[in-house]
Formats: C-alpha cells, sequence, structure tokens
C-alpha cells in the first residue's frame, strides 16, 4: 500500500490542527477587534451576559483605561460570557412534497418557501423531493429525496456573527455549502447514526443508510473532520470515505473523475432520451439528476443506472440542467459532469400504424394511418422520396382525422413520410420516426403465343419494362395438381421438346423482390403426329366413326 509523501503528511498534520485543535482548545473564547469608541461597559452589555463582566474583561486583557481602549486591539473574551439566543433555518427552495415534523406537538406540515426550522424539528423529503435549507450564518444544505433531518442544534452569539448549527441526518442524502466560519464559537456539524462531520468553510456530501449502518463522505471543497468509533479522519478535497456504525472511519479514496458525455442534440426532442457517456472501468454504477437551476440548487429527477447510460424523464419542455457522476465499489460518488440541455419534445407526435415500415404497395392507394396524440389538436404529415426530405412529393397539414389515402405517387418509387401534432395554441412539435414504403407496379399478366412443330414447343410474350423474371410451370392436368416441371427463365419466352402426350403450361411475372403476379391463360400441349400403322388405322376408324 502507497504512503502518503511527507509534504501529505505535513499537509494533513496542518489541516488537523485548524479543524481539531483550534475548535477545541480555542473554542472557549471569542477575539474581537475593537473599535473607535468602544468601551468596555458599552461592550459587556451588547455582547455579554452580566454588563458586570468588563471588569473581568480588564483584567484578562490587561486594559489601562476601560473607557480608552487602543482602535485594533483584541480583546479576549469567554464564549461562556457571550449572549447566545436559539436562532431558525429556514427553507428557500423547495421541489416536489416535503413536510416539517414540530418538536413541540409532532404535528406534520406541508414545507412552504420560507418555512422555519426550530430547535428539535425534523425535515422529510418525498421521492423526487428537495429542499434547500439555509442556516442563519448563509451556509446551505440540500436534502435530497426521501431524506429524514432532525435540527438538534440551532444558536447564534448575539451580533458577533458566529452561529452553531448542528443537524443530525437520520436517512438519506444531503448536499452542504458551508460558510467560513467566523470565529471560534462558530461550528456546523452534521451529524449520523456512524459518523460526525465537522467543517470550517466547505462543499461536500453526506449520506447514511440505515440499512447497512453505514455514512458516506465525499468532499468536493476544502476539508472535512469525518469522527468514528472516537478516532477523526481528515477527508480532503477530492477524497471521499465511509464510516460504519461503531467503527473508525476508512481510509479516504480519490473521487472518480466527472463522467465524459457523449453529444447530445441542439434540442432532445423525443421522450425517454438516452443519455450516454464514456464508461468508467472502475465504476458499479452511475447517478444522474436535473435540475432547472444551473447551480443544481434542488434537483426534480434523480436516477441511478448500473450501465453508462439512462433514459431522461418526461418532463414539459424547457431547459434543464443534467448532472452525471460515477460511483465506485465502496458506493462512494465522484465528481460531476454538468450539461445544460433543452427539452422540446412537445406536442408529442403521433404513432406510425400503417403501412408497415419498408413496406411494399402495389396495385392500391397507400393509405397511412397513425395513432392520436393527446397532446394534438390536428396533424401534419409530410411525403418524400429521400429520408431527410428535401424533395417533399407532398405536405399535408390542419388534418383532424388520423389517417390520410396519397394518390398520384408514382410506381417503382421508394417513400419516406412522417408526423407531426399540432396544439391547441398551433405549436408545432417534434416529427415522429421516419417511416419508408415502396409503390411498385404488379406484373403484368403474360399472354403467351404458342408455336409448335414434330420436335418442339414455343411459347413467347411481350416483355415489360420492369425487372422481373418468369414462373413456367407444366403439369398433366388443366388443374396443375400433377406438375410436371415448374422453372424460372430470365426472358420472356420458353422452347421446349414436344411432349408425347398431351400436357398444360401456364406461365406469370415475378417481381425483382419474388411478388408473383397472375397467371397467363393455360395453354394446352399436344403430342406430335406419328405415322405408324397404329396412327393410320385410328385415323381411319376415327373418320369412319365422324362418317
Amino acid at each position: 500500500m502507497a504512503t502518503d509523501s511527507p509534504i501529505q503528511l505535513f499537509r494533513t498534520l496542518a489541516m488537523s490542527c485548524l479543524l481539531l485543535v483550534a475548535p477545541t482548545a480555542l473554542a472557549q473564547e471569542w477575539v474581537y477587534s475593537v473599535v473607535e469608541g468602544d468601551t468596555l461597559s458599552e461592550f459587556s452589555q451588547k455582547h455579554l451576559y452580566k454588563t458586570s463582566y468588563w471588569k473581568q474583561l480588564q483584567k484578562i486583557n490587561n486594559i489601562a483605561d476601560p473607557k480608552r481602549i487602543p482602535e485594533n486591539t483584541k480583546l479576549r473574551v469567554p464564549l461562556a460570557w457571550i449572549k447566545s439566543d436559539p436562532t431558525s433555518a429556514v427553507a428557500v427552495a423547495i421541489e416536489g412534497d416535503a413536510q416539517i415534523i414540530k418538536h413541540t406537538d409532532n404535528s406534520q406540515e406541508v414545507l412552504t418557501l420560507k418555512s422555519k426550522f426550530n430547535l428539535g424539528d425534523q425535515l422529510q423529503t418525498g421521492k423526487q423531493a428537495s429542499v434547500i435549507v439555509r442556516f442563519a450564518d448563509g451556509s446551505e444544505m440540500l436534502v435530497l429525496q426521501n431524506s429524514r433531518v432532525s435540527f438538534n442544534h440551532l444558536r447564534q452569539y448575539g451580533t458577533t456573527g458566529m452561529v452553531d448549527s448542528r443537524v443530525q441526518l437520520i436517512s438519506g442524502e444531503i448536499e452542504t455549502v458551508a460558510q467560513p466560519q467566523k470565529g471560534d464559537g462558530a461550528r456546523l456539524e452534521i451529524h449520523t447514526p456512524a459518523a460526525i462531520s465537522a467543517v470550517r468553510g466547505t462543499e461536500f456530501r453526506t449520506a447514511y443508510s440505515a440499512d447497512s449502518d453505514t455514512a458516506r463522505i465525499e468532499v468536493l471543497e476544502g476539508g472535512v473532520a469525518v469522527k468514528g468509533a472516537k478516532r477523526t479522519r481528515i477527508v480532503r478535497s477530492g477524497f471521499g470515505t465511509t464510516v460504519e456504525k461503531n467503527q473508525a472511519p476508512k481510509v479516504p479514496k480519490k473521487l472518480q473523475p466527472a463522467p465524459t458525455l457523449l453529444e447530445l442534440p441542439e434540442e432532445i426532442q423525443q421522450i425517454g432520451y438516452e443519455v450516454r457517456w464514456n464508461e468508467n472501468s472502475k465504476a458499479a454504477n452511475y447517478r444522474a439528476q436535473l435540475s432547472k437551476s444551473d447551480q443544481m440548487t434542488t434537483i426534480l429527477w434523480d436516477s441511478h443506472s448500473p450501465r453508462n447510460r439512462i433514459n431522461l424523464p418526461d418532463l414539459a419542455d424547457n431547459t434543464y440542467y443534467l448532472q452525471v457522476r460515477a460511483i465506485d465499489h465502496d458506493g462512494i460518488e465522484g465528481f460531476a459532469t454538468n450539461q445544460a440541455i433543452i427539452l422540446n419534445a412537445r406536442p408529442q407526435p403521433p404513432f406510425p400504424m400503417a403501412p408497415a415500415n419498408k413496406a411494399t404497395l402495389r396495385g392500391q392507394t397507400p393509405l397511412l394511418e397513425w395513432t392520436r396524440s393527446s397532446d394534438a389538436e390536428n396533424y401534419i404529415v409530410e411525403i418524400a422520396t429521400d429520408a431527410n426530405f428535401q424533395n417533399i412529393v407532398t405536405s399535408d397539414s390542419g388534418l383532424t382525422t388520423p389517417n390520410l389515402n396519397l394518390t398520384g405517387l408514382a410506381e417503382s418509387q421508394t417513400y419516406f413520410w412522417r408526423l407531426a401534432s399540432v396544439d391547441s395554441k398551433g405549436e408545432q412539435g417534434p416529427y415522429s420516426d421516419t417511416r419508408v414504403f415502396d409503390v411498385k407496379p404488379i406484373p403484368a399478366t403474360p399472354q403467351p403465343e404458342l408455336e409448335q412443330d414434330e420436335q418442339e414447343v414455343k411459347l413467347s410474350w411481350a416483355s415489360s419494362k420492369y425487372e422481373q423474371t418468369y414462373q413456367v410451370q407444366i403439369a398433366r392436368d388443366r388443374k396443375f395438381a400433377t406438375i410436371l416441371t415448374d422453372t424460372t427463365v430470365a426472358e420472356p419466352e420458353i422452347a421446349i421438346p414436344r411432349p408425347e402426350g398431351y400436357r398444360y403450361i401456364r406461365v406469370r411475372a415475378l417481381a425483382d423482390d419474388g411478388y408473383a403476379g397472375a397467371w397467363g391463360v393455360t395453354q394446352e400441349l399436344t403430342p406430335p403426329p406419328s405415322d405408324s400403322w397404329v396412327y393410320v388405322f385410328g385415323s381411319f376408324v376415327l373418320t369412319i366413326l365422324l362418317l
């Protein structure tokens, strides 16, 4: 296992001193910088529980004249003497459903903007909900979906600017942006049943799972002192750790880099569009979030994917901000990539039904059919001879029924068609997927001409301007129950030896895709005449009978 370099150890030690030693050893006093006109009695009346504390202040700080204190003199003031009052946190942004549970009577209220959280109150967010909570010092906390937070300690030291805020994350996830703490009495701590995170101006994420009794902390800026089982680790920017209940924090790990999104269209015109990004071999999972704010202040959609892709939800047309990050095998979430996306998928296009895609239509007027769109007041249909719709054959708008009969289309041509909805306000939505069909003629029925001599029978018929072949069948009977020969020829003729007995022959055309036309008239093939005595005798008998 790699060890930290001396420089890294020094930095860790320095941060430890800042985050741990200062709050414990020096947090017992507040250092005040004197301004012109300050006196110890007026200072004590304004900031301290008792005005009489001015005498002790004079002694502690070696002040010669309590009424004439040199400007910028540093007064050391014990925190225990400073007035402190209860304060509140306030909800400044809400997405989705959330409730405030009042500590006074355990009642639940629907959370609204400017709802205040007092000591002992709890916040519960629902599915796909999020809330921004602002503390008295300006620090903010984003509470994500399905989370429960208790406000355990909310106090401020008079007008000193020092605020002491401590919350308990009972379950779920929060993201914190802490303001630099003003004075040694200032504090912002996130408690979970497994760990305590103490900060002095930083940006970090905290999660706690009651199922696994594990907390997770990821630091994006600054540093966080994470304490578990009476042991504290400093987690620096770009690192994360996990803490199991009654266990020390694990050695911090580097956060996974932000994924690189694959190119997105200028406008996303498809509901459920699939967003993709480059795969990370160290990722066990990925997380995607959407917000209406480029600062991701509140989250309106939050989802996970085991693959490097995810389908966007069905949202109203608008500009959104997408955030994607990788999650390693310990559940630690990495840095996020951010991308603005424009969703313009409404009114939704109908779904093409008929003809089937890539269908071939012969001898019929094409009938286009589609589903009804709940967003549509009417429809637009475009037909073109190219997939890019540069060569539009026809464009029909204002259609109120989900079908259209097409006339006048040229044969032996491929056509492309698509649909769009127009809503009651006249706004046209995106086009549907493009469908394609071919219009082809029915192969003409051959009309063979029969020529035969004593040795050979020859059939010929008119050729076609379309590319096709011909199927020829010879049978023993007129119903072709017993087929003797079934062959295909490329030219509009065939020659065969004259049969010894009576035979029947028919021909039909086959299109280049194998489509078969109608059979032509059945032709009868007779055997050749014979000069044998049997033939002569038979002819004589037949002549007698006819007389």
